[in-house]
Protein backbone atom coordinates (compact mmCIF):
# COMPACT_ATOMS: atom_id res chain seq x y z
CA UNK A 1 0.00 0.00 0.00
CA UNK A 2 1.39 3.54 -0.88
CA UNK A 3 0.94 7.35 -1.16
CA UNK A 4 2.32 10.52 -2.15
CA UNK A 5 1.03 13.53 -0.05
CA UNK A 6 2.01 17.11 -0.59
CA UNK A 7 1.34 19.21 2.34
CA UNK A 8 1.18 22.99 3.20
CA UNK A 9 2.37 24.59 6.37
CA UNK A 10 -1.46 26.79 6.18
CA UNK A 11 -3.27 23.66 5.49
CA UNK A 12 -1.41 21.30 8.14
CA UNK A 13 -1.60 24.13 11.45
CA UNK A 14 -5.40 23.96 11.27
CA UNK A 15 -5.67 19.89 10.46
CA UNK A 16 -3.17 19.21 13.27
CA UNK A 17 -4.97 21.84 15.63
CA UNK A 18 -8.59 20.34 14.50
CA UNK A 19 -7.34 16.65 14.92
CA UNK A 20 -5.73 17.08 18.62
CA UNK A 21 -9.21 19.07 19.84
CA UNK A 22 -11.07 16.25 18.97
CA UNK A 23 -8.75 13.56 20.64
CA UNK A 24 -9.20 12.90 24.52
CA UNK A 25 -6.29 10.98 26.09
CA UNK A 26 -4.25 10.77 23.32
CA UNK A 27 -0.56 12.19 22.84
CA UNK A 28 -0.79 15.73 22.91
CA UNK A 29 2.24 16.05 20.87
CA UNK A 30 1.94 20.46 19.80
CA UNK A 31 1.21 21.80 16.25
CA UNK A 32 4.34 21.83 13.65
CA UNK A 33 6.78 24.33 13.44
CA UNK A 34 7.31 26.08 9.83
CA UNK A 35 8.95 23.43 7.93
CA UNK A 36 8.13 24.52 4.88
CA UNK A 37 6.84 22.38 2.42
CA UNK A 38 7.34 18.60 2.81
CA UNK A 39 6.47 15.57 0.72
CA UNK A 40 5.71 12.16 2.70
CA UNK A 41 5.68 8.70 0.65
CA UNK A 42 4.31 6.26 2.93
CA UNK A 43 3.76 2.69 2.86
CA UNK A 44 3.76 -0.58 4.98
CA UNK A 45 4.08 -4.26 3.67
CA UNK A 46 2.61 -6.80 3.74
CA UNK A 47 -1.04 -4.95 2.61
CA UNK A 48 -3.02 -7.65 4.34
CA UNK A 49 -2.00 -7.65 8.32
CA UNK A 50 -2.72 -10.35 10.44
CA UNK A 51 -2.45 -9.95 13.61
CA UNK A 52 0.48 -12.18 15.76
CA UNK A 53 1.92 -14.08 11.90
CA UNK A 54 2.65 -10.87 10.16
CA UNK A 55 6.09 -8.28 10.57
CA UNK A 56 4.58 -4.77 9.19
CA UNK A 57 7.56 -3.34 7.57
CA UNK A 58 6.67 1.06 7.76
CA UNK A 59 8.70 3.06 5.01
CA UNK A 60 8.74 6.84 5.34
CA UNK A 61 10.89 9.27 2.81
CA UNK A 62 10.20 13.02 3.69
CA UNK A 63 11.02 15.20 0.15
CA UNK A 64 11.79 19.08 0.57
CA UNK A 65 10.24 21.51 -2.10
CA UNK A 66 13.39 20.77 -4.25
CA UNK A 67 12.09 17.00 -4.29
CA UNK A 68 15.63 16.23 -2.11
CA UNK A 69 15.52 13.72 0.96
CA UNK A 70 14.98 15.15 4.11
CA UNK A 71 17.38 12.99 6.93
CA UNK A 72 17.75 15.28 9.68
CA UNK A 73 15.32 13.96 11.97
CA UNK A 74 16.25 13.71 15.68
CA UNK A 75 13.46 11.51 16.15
CA UNK A 76 10.56 10.24 13.55
CA UNK A 77 7.85 7.66 13.99
CA UNK A 78 4.90 6.16 13.16
CA UNK A 79 1.42 6.75 15.44
CA UNK A 80 -1.26 4.48 15.53
CA UNK A 81 -4.53 5.09 17.07
CA UNK A 82 -7.13 1.79 17.08
CA UNK A 83 -10.86 1.99 16.57
CA UNK A 84 -12.39 2.77 19.72
CA UNK A 85 -9.44 3.83 21.55
CA UNK A 86 -8.27 7.32 22.55
CA UNK A 87 -5.03 6.41 23.21
CA UNK A 88 -2.01 7.11 20.22
CA UNK A 89 1.01 4.33 20.20
CA UNK A 90 4.06 5.14 18.69
CA UNK A 91 6.59 2.95 16.77
CA UNK A 92 10.02 4.66 16.61
CA UNK A 93 11.28 5.11 12.90
CA UNK A 94 15.28 4.63 11.82
CA UNK A 95 17.18 5.91 8.76
CA UNK A 96 18.36 3.93 6.27
CA UNK A 97 19.72 5.42 3.15
CA UNK A 98 17.11 8.16 2.73
CA UNK A 99 14.01 6.61 3.54
CA UNK A 100 13.22 6.12 7.43
CA UNK A 101 12.08 2.30 8.76
CA UNK A 102 10.59 0.04 11.59
CA UNK A 103 9.10 -2.93 12.12
CA UNK A 104 6.26 -3.94 13.90
CA UNK A 105 3.51 -6.42 14.79
CA UNK A 106 -0.16 -6.14 15.77
CA UNK A 107 -1.68 -7.79 18.51
CA UNK A 108 -5.05 -6.80 17.88
CA UNK A 109 -7.57 -7.32 15.12
CA UNK A 110 -9.36 -3.92 14.05
CA UNK A 111 -9.18 -0.70 12.14
CA UNK A 112 -5.96 1.73 12.47
CA UNK A 113 -6.00 5.34 11.82
CA UNK A 114 -2.03 5.92 11.42
CA UNK A 115 -0.22 9.65 11.45
CA UNK A 116 3.55 10.61 11.58
CA UNK A 117 5.35 13.09 14.08
CA UNK A 118 8.76 13.60 13.79
CA UNK A 119 11.21 16.27 15.85
CA UNK A 120 13.90 18.18 14.05
CA UNK A 121 17.38 19.83 15.19
CA UNK A 122 16.03 23.03 17.31
CA UNK A 123 12.59 21.71 18.28
CA UNK A 124 12.06 20.37 21.68
CA UNK A 125 9.32 17.34 21.17
CA UNK A 126 7.52 15.31 18.83
CA UNK A 127 4.85 17.40 16.23
CA UNK A 128 2.74 15.89 14.24
CA UNK A 129 3.39 16.37 10.40
CA UNK A 130 1.35 14.17 8.22
CA UNK A 131 -2.03 11.91 8.89
CA UNK A 132 -2.29 8.97 6.41
CA UNK A 133 -5.52 9.07 4.79
CA UNK A 134 -6.42 5.15 4.77
CA UNK A 135 -6.53 3.16 7.29
CA UNK A 136 -4.64 -0.01 8.65
CA UNK A 137 -6.93 -2.92 8.60
CA UNK A 138 -5.46 -6.21 10.71
CA UNK A 139 -7.31 -8.88 11.08
CA UNK A 140 -6.96 -11.92 13.75
CA UNK A 141 -4.68 -14.99 13.19
CA UNK A 142 -5.86 -18.00 11.20
CA UNK A 143 -4.89 -21.80 10.34
CA UNK A 144 -6.37 -24.52 9.18
CA UNK A 145 -6.32 -28.29 10.48
CA UNK A 146 -8.74 -31.16 10.24
CA UNK A 147 -11.07 -29.52 7.57
CA UNK A 148 -12.19 -26.33 9.34
CA UNK A 149 -10.58 -22.54 9.18
CA UNK A 150 -9.81 -21.81 12.82
CA UNK A 151 -8.98 -18.13 13.78
CA UNK A 152 -7.03 -16.94 17.39
CA UNK A 153 -7.05 -13.52 19.26
CA UNK A 154 -6.59 -12.68 22.85
CA UNK A 155 -8.08 -10.26 25.21
CA UNK A 156 -6.11 -7.88 25.46
CA UNK A 157 -3.74 -8.52 22.46
CA UNK A 158 -0.66 -7.13 24.18
CA UNK A 159 -0.63 -9.21 27.52
CA UNK A 160 1.97 -8.51 30.26
CA UNK A 161 2.55 -11.31 33.06
CA UNK A 162 0.15 -11.00 36.18
CA UNK A 163 -2.25 -10.12 33.49
CA UNK A 164 -6.02 -12.15 33.14
CA UNK A 165 -6.84 -12.75 29.60
CA UNK A 166 -8.85 -14.55 27.14
CA UNK A 167 -7.75 -16.95 24.48
CA UNK A 168 -10.25 -16.84 22.05
CA UNK A 169 -11.14 -19.56 18.96
CA UNK A 170 -13.17 -19.29 16.44
CA UNK A 171 -14.11 -22.20 13.87
CA UNK A 172 -16.01 -22.03 10.74
CA UNK A 173 -15.90 -23.49 7.25
CA UNK A 174 -13.22 -22.89 5.12
CA UNK A 175 -15.23 -22.44 2.15
CA UNK A 176 -17.11 -19.13 2.28
CA UNK A 177 -21.00 -19.13 1.30
CA UNK A 178 -23.37 -17.50 -1.02
CA UNK A 179 -23.61 -14.78 1.09
CA UNK A 180 -19.63 -14.47 1.40
CA UNK A 181 -19.71 -15.59 4.90
CA UNK A 182 -17.54 -18.95 6.16
CA UNK A 183 -20.43 -20.44 8.52
CA UNK A 184 -19.58 -21.18 12.34
CA UNK A 185 -19.20 -25.03 13.27
CA UNK A 186 -20.70 -25.51 16.43
CA UNK A 187 -21.03 -27.97 19.38
CA UNK A 188 -17.52 -29.02 19.19
CA UNK A 189 -15.87 -29.66 22.43
CA UNK A 190 -12.14 -28.44 22.05
CA UNK A 191 -9.01 -28.19 24.59
CA UNK A 192 -6.47 -25.50 24.44
CA UNK A 193 -2.91 -26.28 25.62
CA UNK A 194 -0.70 -23.41 26.67
CA UNK A 195 2.82 -23.77 26.87
CA UNK A 196 4.56 -20.36 28.53
CA UNK A 197 7.82 -19.43 28.00
CA UNK A 198 9.37 -21.23 30.86
CA UNK A 199 8.02 -25.08 29.90
CA UNK A 200 4.78 -24.45 32.31
CA UNK A 201 1.73 -26.05 30.35
CA UNK A 202 -1.84 -26.22 31.08
CA UNK A 203 -4.77 -27.39 29.55
CA UNK A 204 -8.34 -26.04 29.25
CA UNK A 205 -11.27 -26.46 27.98
CA UNK A 206 -12.88 -24.14 25.62
CA UNK A 207 -16.44 -22.79 26.15
CA UNK A 208 -18.74 -22.15 23.26
CA UNK A 209 -19.37 -18.80 24.26
CA UNK A 210 -21.62 -18.10 20.82
CA UNK A 211 -21.94 -19.92 17.79
CA UNK A 212 -18.32 -21.51 16.35
CA UNK A 213 -16.61 -18.80 18.93
CA UNK A 214 -14.59 -20.91 21.82
CA UNK A 215 -13.50 -19.00 24.82
CA UNK A 216 -10.90 -20.17 27.60
CA UNK A 217 -9.29 -17.78 30.34
CA UNK A 218 -5.80 -17.52 31.74
CA UNK A 219 -3.61 -15.71 33.94
CA UNK A 220 0.39 -15.26 32.54
CA UNK A 221 2.93 -15.93 34.91
CA UNK A 222 6.21 -15.83 32.49
CA UNK A 223 6.99 -13.21 29.86
CA UNK A 224 8.85 -14.29 26.63
CA UNK A 225 7.18 -17.00 23.72
CA UNK A 226 3.89 -18.49 24.36
CA UNK A 227 2.28 -20.99 22.15
CA UNK A 228 -1.76 -21.95 21.83
CA UNK A 229 -2.47 -25.40 20.95
CA UNK A 230 -6.02 -25.56 20.24
CA UNK A 231 -7.15 -29.59 19.86
CA UNK A 232 -10.78 -30.36 18.46
CA UNK A 233 -12.43 -33.33 16.50
CA UNK A 234 -11.66 -32.33 12.84
CA UNK A 235 -14.91 -32.32 10.04
CA UNK A 236 -13.64 -36.12 9.59
CA UNK A 237 -13.85 -37.22 12.68
CA UNK A 238 -10.40 -37.05 13.36
CA UNK A 239 -8.24 -35.77 16.37
CA UNK A 240 -6.95 -32.12 14.71
CA UNK A 241 -4.81 -29.00 16.26
CA UNK A 242 -3.95 -25.74 15.66
CA UNK A 243 -0.66 -23.79 16.77
CA UNK A 244 -0.30 -20.12 17.27
CA UNK A 245 2.34 -18.19 18.34
CA UNK A 246 2.40 -14.95 20.88
CA UNK A 247 4.00 -12.88 23.32
CA UNK A 248 3.71 -12.28 26.95
CA UNK A 249 5.45 -8.87 27.87
CA UNK A 250 6.99 -7.92 31.06
CA UNK A 251 4.53 -6.06 33.67
CA UNK A 252 5.39 -2.58 33.50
Amino acid sequence: MRERHRLRRSTLVWAVLAGLASLTGCDSNPTAPDHGELTFEFSFEPGHVHILQSDVTYSVRVLDHHGEAVTDFLALEVQRLQEGSDTWRGTALDLHGDTYEATVRFSTSGEYELRIAGQRPGEGDLVVLHNVPEPLHAVPAHGEAGGYRVEFETFPGHIHTGDDATATFWIMETERNTAGDRPPISGLSPEVHILESDGTTVDLTLVESEAGRYDAPHTFHQAGATQFTIHFTGSDGLPAEVTFDHNVAHAH
